[in-house]
């Protein structure tokens, strides 16, 4: 998820700044996956080569919340009370108010497979929530209208699934071959000496410009960034895994050149220190409890 917050490509201290508002009205915000109970199920197998999955997110009764969405270099189609809408790339971690009990359900493109589905280049949406109609026009407010009138989650999910499958056969195909290549370059995790630029036109045999463009059309900003963001992925992948081991190993297992690398790119990326989020991640997804959580990466 993001937020509709176009000053996040310009000021480098909103994060923070945000993550400071939220404390005084709601105290502490949770990283998203340690609040309420989330859900994911594979697409069907029609929509698995442009959609990851199918996922449901109930916030926690009570009290409203703000919490920490981290960026994971996808795009999402959601559903919650305030209709349905497309969220875009974030370059840095949102921090939506959510009521209490909220469920928001959603369907996750594979990282570069949104701005074809959507025929929209996805640097127009980048940390922004735009309302679906805006896109697909009316078809959204009759989706809609069906997904406000289920009578369960789970019908919801199922009006949204039927919704995409409607509209396959007028989806352009997955993201060109640089930008899939790209993508899988990165998620490799190679040295971080590596320029992801310089490295990719070589191997793919196109020319910077022309990566760069198809990048921030079918990404939503540039390699280097995706790059940073995946990196920051591999690392909460690793404190989710492995809860009791060290910032050190797991920041040099994640890709970054030491521990002092680690901290900067998490505080740049999500305003959270390092031991913040192995802390929160270590209280919920703690030895013997990791298996219940299926990762977004």
């Amino acid at each position: 998820m993001g937020t509709s917050c176009p000053a996040y490509d310009k000021d480098p201290g909103a994060p923070e700044r945000l993550q400071q508002e939220a404390r005084q009205r709601l105290g502490p915000p949770a990283l998203a996956q340690t609040s309420g109970i989330y859900r994911e199920q594979s697409p069907p197998a029609a929509l698995a080569s442009h959609f990851k999955c199918l996922w449901l997110h109930r916030m926690p009764d009570g009290a409203p919340s703000t919490i920490a969405v981290v960026p994971d270099g996808c795009s999402d189609i959601i559903w919650s009370s305030k209709g349905l809408a497309i969220v875009g790339p974030d370059r840095i971690a949102a921090f939506p108010e959510l009521p209490a009990g909220e469920t928001i359900i959603g369907a996750r493109f594979r990282i570069g497979a949104a701005a074809s589905w959507l025929r929209t280049p996805l640097r127009e949406m980048t940390g922004q929530t735009v309302p679906l109609h805006l896109v697909w026009g009316p078809a959204a407010n009759e989706i809609e209208a069906r997904m406000r009138d289920a009578a369960s989650t789970p019908e919801r999910l199922g009006v949204l699934a039927a919704a995409l499958l409607g509209r396959l056969s007028a989806a352009e195909p997955p993201p060109p071959p640089d930008i899939a290549a790209c993508v899988a370059h990165l998620q490799v995790g190679r040295s971080t000496v590596d320029d992801p630029i310089r490295t990719l036109v070589h191997e793919i045999g196109t020319s910077e410009r022309t990566l760069r463009r198809h990048c921030h059309e079918h990404l939503g900003y540039g390699a280097k960034t995706l790059g940073r963001i995946l990196r920051l992925q591999r690392f909460l992948a690793a404190c989710r895994s492995r809860p009791g081991d060290t910032l050190a190993n797991l920041a040099v297992d994640a890709g970054y050149a030491d521990q002092a690398h680690l901290a900067r790119e998490a505080r740049g990326l999500t305003s959270f220190t390092p031991r913040e989020i192995q802390r929160q991640l270590a209280a919920r997804f703690g030895i013997g409890r990791v298996e219940n959580f299926r990762t977004t990466t």
